[in-house]
């Protein structure tokens, strides 16, 4: 099995199976118990949140754990604001766990407005600048597209925030850009910064939200007052500890995974242009993760080419993981793709244990898939063959 849909999740490494055994058998004790052992478990929960921290460099205790890049999404949106007199700005690209968030406080009366982003999925810093005033309280805008890998320039935006909407919390959904590239939130100057384990081989079911010193969130779920009474539970602590140790081992390594998966990258994008006529990329090379790859052809429906090649044993996506069962046109209509191209995306997406030899099985399986497709719609209706219009090379 070729496996390129690595943006919707990852293998967990090896290792956290016995980081979870070891939590769940041996020392499973309840960190906000008083006894010793309890207390080991608060001090490796301290520690792994240290490893986080260090990994963006900030502080611990600005480091909130999640059940998921999803909540730390919410948690950003939903408990940061505090006046419904002022605006919220949100990219017009953003994961669902944004756009949806957004969405439920537009319905709940707040100000919500969309900023456009380019063909490529990049947030359009013009425009932007031109939704920005001293009414904005929130701004979101993700770090890498999870659609197409556009990498926004957050030291930028947030310098333009600061100077045209001075009281507004600035967050980014940073789920698709940790531990693939290098991220220093303190440059960045963000206020609110999303990550999720298990795009990263760590388990699913934990994340992270980075808060600023300073910058208070109001109460999510309501407890025993754990992690900065935001998230009141008793703390994931395998899933916490698996998490340590997957940053640990992925950021010793950030570099040359980057420089191998961009050489993919870059190989997948020569195979396609020679194999195919027809087709559109809507990822642009020079400014994006390489880690996330976007293209489309004409005519044809990504779903349908999603299971001719799991049929080959290659696994790829159309986007999202989190809008696979609803058929959505936001992101193509934000993308500003054309009719022909829309039904047909296709987003590919690397971890660092991928090699040519996959990008090769790939564009095999993807030139017999369109070809199948096209004599199955010959035999369907010759007079009218829409799937005639994609040319094979």
């Amino acid at each position: 099995m070729i496996y390129l849909d690595n943006a919707a999740t990852t293998a967990l490494d090896e290792k956290c199976f016995d980081i979870i055994k070891e939590y769940n058998i041996d020392k499973f004790y309840n960190p906000s118990a008083l006894y010793r052992k309890a207390m080991e478990s608060a001090n490796s929960i301290k520690r792994a949140r240290n490893v986080i921290a260090k990994s963006l460099g900030v502080k611990g205790e600005e480091i909130i754990f999640t059940a998921s890049g999803s909540e730390a999404d919410n948690i950003a949106l939903m408990c940061s604001i505090r006046a419904k007199n002022g605006k919220i700005i949100v990219g017009s690209s953003e994961h669902s766990a944004i756009y949806n968030t957004a969405l439920e406080l537009k319905v709940r009366g707040y100000d919500v407005v969309f900023a456009p982003c380019d063909s490529c999925g990049r947030t359009d810093l013009t425009q932007l600048e031109k939704l920005l005033d001293n009414t904005v309280v929130l701004v979101s805008i993700m770090h890498v597209c999870n659609e197409t890998g556009a990498l926004n320039d957050l030291a930028a935006i947030s310098k333009m925030v600061k100077a045209k909407a001075p009281r507004a919390v600035f967050h980014s959904d940073g789920v698709q850009a940790y531990g693939k590239i290098p991220v220093n939130l303190k440059s960045l100057e963000v206020d609110l910064y999303s990550i999720s384990g298990h795009k990263i081989h760590a388990p699913k079911g934990i994340g992270a939200l980075y808060c600023r010193s300073g910058l208070y969130l109001k109460t999510f779920i309501f407890g025993g007052g754990q992690e900065n009474n935001v998230r009141s539970a008793t703390e994931n602590l395998p899933s916490i500890m698996a998490l340590g140790y997957v940053v640990e081992k992925n950021f010793a390594n950030i570099a040359a995974n980057y420089t191998k998966v961009k050489e993919l990258r870059d190989y997948l994008y020569d195979s396609l242009n020679s194999a195919f006529e027809n087709i559109k990329i809507n990822t642009d090379l020079k400014n994006s993760s390489p880690y996330v790859f976007s293209f489309a052809l004409n005519s044809v429906r990504g779903e349908v080419l999603v299971h001719c090649l799991e049929d080959k044993c290659v696994i790829v996506g159309t986007g999202s993981a989190c809008n696979s069962q609803k058929s959505t046109k936001r992101i193509p209509a934000a993308l500003g793709i054309n009719d022909d191209y829309a039904q047909g995306m296709i987003r590919v997406s690397f971890n660092e244990k991928n090699t040519k030899e996959d990008v090769d099985c790939f564009i095999t399986a993807l030139k017999d898939s369109v070809s199948e497709l096209i004599k199955y719609q010959n035999k369907s209706d010759k007079n009218d063959c829409i799937l005639s219009r994609l040319k094979l090379r």
